[in-house]
């Protein structure tokens, strides 16, 4: 089991209100699916500005300035499910990058830039979206909710997890396909004092959607029921461990979230693909100091970023009921990404069991899963491993 000192670091808490708002509404028949892009509008850090006196350059004061001007782009997916006549509610899962730049002005009046850092970020805005009247065709709308972000790697910042965001823009439709072009806003609860380097809090972005629109009973797969919906939930074990000897290592309380698609096979049996985003997330904490001093202690933020695709076969005991047990059982398969010094093995066998409720069209699914991955295939100089056996559990939703 994973250990971990920082009680308030939750980034899978955005799960939270996803899992109670949305079996209340999947009920709805028309549902869409997209891709979301566009960039930032505002800078990603406030310009901050210190003066002070350089040794080597007694001639005038010297400035270091920490700023972001560069634009990111933002990229992702959307879900939108109808709730009632021009309402509907949208949960988007966005990719975005934070720079920060570091550059000297000196007293002759030339520039030392000083390199630069990238935060990576997801987005997750959980908005209420009305539809006002046609305008030539053009359905103008509004949107508000709230938003949610997880962070890899932040260090010298540590952007904060939570906000609230309006928007405006108006959507075009071709057939099923809708074209949706917004401006949104976010305000983002506040960073934290130094020595972190706080991001801008109000943020305005411009994003289009491109989404396509459909109906829960048209999704087949020839004559077989096609399920399609989102899932998500928390390890119930740790996923990473030291391969070099370290003073300690505290994991981050992790979370999982994705797609799943489940096809209808024969009767009781179905086929269920996943494709779950897992980071983990852990400080890398060294005691040191004078001699003779306190030890005083030191952390080091990283991220290890997996994707988890595994293919089950499910069986359920009750074939129409509305709530069944269900088991399911095949292979995992896995990529990584941002790596710090750690290289996951590719493959692994999964097992699960746990409950179908069926409501309206709606299946939702609470399951405890056990995976067992190969070991990690190993390599110079590699600081971490993960962990072999790992439990987790997920709840999802398909329609």
């Amino acid at each position: 089991m994973f250990r971990s000192n920082h009680t308030l670091r939750r980034p899978g808490i955005w799960l939270v209100p996803a899992l109670v708002v949305i079996p209340n509404l999947l009920c709805a028949q028309r549902v869409s699916f997209g891709v979301v892009g566009g960039t930032n509008i505002t800078r990603d850090f406030p310009i901050s500005r210190t003066v002070f006196q350089d040794p080597a350059s007694p001639a005038g004061l010297s400035t270091f300035d920490l700023f972001s001007d560069t634009h990111s782009f933002i990229a992702g997916f959307s879900a939108e499910i109808e709730i009632h006549s021009g309402l509907s509610l949208e949960v988007d899962a966005l990719h975005r990058n934070l720079n920060l730049e570091r550059r000297f002005l000196l007293p002759n009046g030339s520039v030392l830039q000083n390199g630069n850092s990238t935060v990576t970020t997801w987005e997750y805005p959980i908005l209420l979206k009305y539809r006002l009247p046609v305008v030539w065709a053009v359905h103008p709308f509004v949107e508000s909710g709230l938003s949610f972000r997880t962070r890899h790697n932040p260090a010298p910042t540590e952007p904060s997890q939570f906000g609230g965001t309006l928007g405006a823009g108006m959507e075009f439709r071709v057939g099923r396909v809708r074209i949706s072009p917004a401006i949104r806003y976010t305000r983002w609860q506040y960073d934290g004092d130094y020595p972190r380097i706080a991001s801008k809090r109000d943020q305005f972005e411009f994003v289009t959607g491109v989404s396509y629109a459909t109906h829960v009973e048209s999704w087949k797969l020839g004559s077989r029921r096609l399920r399609f919906g989102l899932i998500g939930g928390t390890p119930l074990t740790g996923g990473i461990t030291a391969v070099r000897q370290f003073d300690r290592i505290d994991e981050s309380q992790g979370y999982i979230g994705g797609l799943v698609l489940e096809l209808a096979a024969y009767k009781r049996l179905s086929i269920e693909v996943n494709g779950l985003y897992r980071p983990f997330r852990a400080d890398q904490v060294s005691l040191g100091g004078l001699v003779g001093q306190p030890l005083k202690e030191s952390r080091s933020e990283f991220t290890i970023i997996t994707w988890e695709f595994p293919v089950l076969a499910k069986y359920n005991f009750k074939q129409r009921a509305k709530i069944s047990p269900f088991v399911e059982a095949g292979p995992s398969f896995r990529l990584s990404g941002n790596l710090n010094g750690s290289n996951p093995s590719t493959s692994g066998i999964t097992a699960g069991a746990g409950v179908q409720i069926m409501r309206g069209p709606t299946r939702i699914s609470p399951v405890f899963r056990y995976t067992r991955w190969a070991d990690d295939n190993k390599r110079n100089l590699q600081a971490f491993k993960t962990r072999p056996s790992q439990v987790e559990f997920l709840v999802s939703f398909t329609f």
